[in-house]
C-alpha cells in the first residue's frame, strides 16, 4: 500500500469512530407522550343529556445518565 492509501484508510476509520460517537451522544435521550381520551355519551328523557370524558397522559423519560 502507498502512502496515499494508508491515510485514506486511517482517515475513513477515523471519519466512521466519531460518526459513531456522535449518533451515540446525540440519540443518548428519549421522551414519549400518549394522551388517551375516551368519551361515552348516553341519551336521557326530553332535551338532557349525560357526557362521561376521561383523559389519560403518560410520559416516559428514556434519558441516558452519563
Amino acid at each position: 500500500m502507498t502512502r496515499k492509501e494508508i491515510l485514506k484508510v486511517i482517515i475513513s476509520v477515523l471519519i466512521a469512530a466519531l460518526t459513531a460517537l456522535a449518533a451515540g451522544l446525540g440519540l443518548s435521550s428519549c421522551n414519549v407522550t400518549r394522551s388517551i381520551t375516551t368519551r361515552s355519551e348516553a341519551w336521557q328523557k326530553g332535551d338532557t343529556s349525560v357526557v362521561i370524558q376521561s383523559k389519560t397522559i403518560e410520559t416516559y423519560d428514556a434519558s441516558k445518565k452519563l
